[in-house]
C-alpha cells in the first residue's frame, strides 16, 4: 500500500512537471513572439541627435533650419527618423552630460548648434567614430574641430558663420556717420567672439575708428558690461556671441534709454531690437546644417562633405528700434533692408 502511494504521487509530480513545462514553453513562445511582430511593425529608425548650448533666437532659427531640411527630403521626425534634441542652457557641464549621453546612443549624426556644444562633441564622438555636423560656428579651426577647412577628420563637416569684418563696420559707419568709437560686449572665453574681435581690431585700425571692449562671460555681467560702455561709443556692436545675443533684449532697452544705437552680427538680435545688421539669415544656414546631414543619412561621409562659408549677406532694420535709439534713417538705406518693425 504504501509502495503505491508513493508511486501516485510521483505520477503527480511528472505531470505537473509537464504542464509547467508546457505553460513556459507557450509563455516564451509568446513572448518572443510578440518581440519579433512588434520589431517587424515598428523597425528602428535613423536617430539624429541635435544640441545647442543655450536659447536665443539666432540658435532656434538654426534649429528650425536643420528640421526644415530634414523634413523636405522626407525625414520626418517618427516616422521615417528619430530625432532627440537637448540644450545646455548655457552651462558647460550640462553641455558635456549631453554630449556623452549622445555619444552613448550611438545616432547615425549628431549636430552641434555652436562652437561650446561642438567642443564638447569631438572627442566622444570620434571616439565611436559617430559623424558631427557643426553649425553656428565662427572659426572650426581655432575651435579645433578640423585642421583646415579642406583637411579634417573623416566624421566632421558642417557651416561656419564667419563674417568678414569690413561689412559689419560699413554697416555701422553707413547709419552714424560720425562714428569714432565702437563699444564691443563679449564673453571672453567663446572663441567666436575673439576671432571676431581680431578682424574688427585690424579693419577698425585701418579705417581710424577705436573699439572699446567690454566683457561679459555671463549673463549677469551683460547689463555692467553695458553700462561700461555707456557715454564713451556713439555705437555698440553685439557679435555672434551667445553670452551677449543671449541677453540682447536688456543691451536694447539700455541703447533706448541712452540712445545708443545697438548693431549686431545676426539677423535675429535686429528682430529682437537691435537696430541693424548686416548678417546671415540663421534660418537658411540651419537649413544647410540639415542637407549636410540627409546627405550622411543618404550614405555619404562626413568629411567627404564640404564645410560651407560664404553665404550670401542681408541687411536687416528695425525701425521701431532705430527711431527709439534717435537715430534718423536715409530713405536710401530703407530701400535695400529687409524691415523689421513699422515704418518711422
Amino acid at each position: 500500500m504504501q509502495v503505491l502511494i508513493i508511486n501516485i504521487a510521483l505520477n503527480l509530480i511528472q505531470t505537473l512537471q509537464k504542464n509547467i513545462s508546457l505553460v513556459l514553453t507557450i509563455f516564451t513562445t509568446t513572448i518572443f513572439s510578440s518581440h519579433a511582430t512588434q520589431a517587424s511593425e515598428k523597425p528602428i529608425l535613423p536617430l539624429v541627435a541635435i544640441t545647442q548650448i543655450v536659447q536665443h533666437g539666432a540658435l532656434d532659427d538654426e534649429f528650425k533650419g536643420i528640421v526644415t531640411a530634414l523634413e523636405e527630403a522626407g525625414y520626418i521626425d517618427g516616422k521615417t527618423i528619430h530625432l532627440v534634441s537637448q540644450n545646455a542652457q548655457g552651462n558647460i557641464a550640462t553641455a558635456g552630460l549631453i554630449a556623452t549621453n549622445f555619444a552613448s546612443r550611438n545616432p547615425n549624426a549628431v549636430v552641434a548648434i555652436s562652437t561650446p556644444s561642438a567642443q564638447t562633441l569631438i572627442k566622444p564622438l570620434q571616439d565611436q567614430h559617430i559623424p558631427l555636423i557643426f553649425t553656428a560656428v565662427t572659426d572650426p579651426k581655432e575651435a579645433r574641430l578640423v585642421s583646415t577647412l579642406d583637411e579634417r577628420l573623416e566624421e566632421v563637416t558642417g557651416v561656419s558663420d564667419a563674417l568678414l569684418p569690413g561689412p559689419q563696420l560699413d554697416l555701422i559707419q553707413k547709419f552714424v556717420p560720425q562714428v569714432k568709437t565702437i563699444g564691443i560686449i563679449y564673453n571672453s572665453g567663446e572663441i567666436n567672439s575673439i576671432k571676431t574681435i581680431e578682424g574688427l581690431k585690424e579693419e577698425a585700425k585701418r579705417r581710424g575708428l577705436t573699439l572699446l571692449l567690454a566683457v561679459a562671460d555671463k549673463s549677469s555681467e551683460v547689463i555692467p558690461a553695458v553700462t561700461k560702455l555707456i557715454g564713451k561709443v556713439e555705437s555698440i556692436y553685439v557679435p555672434n556671441d551667445n553670452t551677449a545675443v543671449a541677453s540682447i533684449e536688456s543691451i536694447v532697452t539700455l541703447g533706448k534709454k541712452f540712445k545708443v544705437p545697438i548693431f549686431a552680427g545676426d539677423s535675429g538680435s535686429v528682430e529682437r531690437g537691435a537696430v541693424a545688421s548686416q548678417a546671415y539669415e540663421r534660418i537658411a544656414l540651419g537649413k544647410e546644417a540639415g542637407r549636410l546631414v540627409v546627405k550622411i543619412l543618404e550614405g555619404q561621409k562626413a568629411g567627404d562633405l564640404k564645410i560651407k562659408t560664404n553665404h550670401p549677406l542681408v541687411l536687416m532694420l528695425n525701425l521701431n528700434s532705430a527711431k527709439e535709439m534717435g537715430m534718423t534713417i536715409p530713405e536710401e538705406l530703407k530701400k535695400e533692408a529687409k524691415i523689421v518693425g513699422e515704418k518711422s
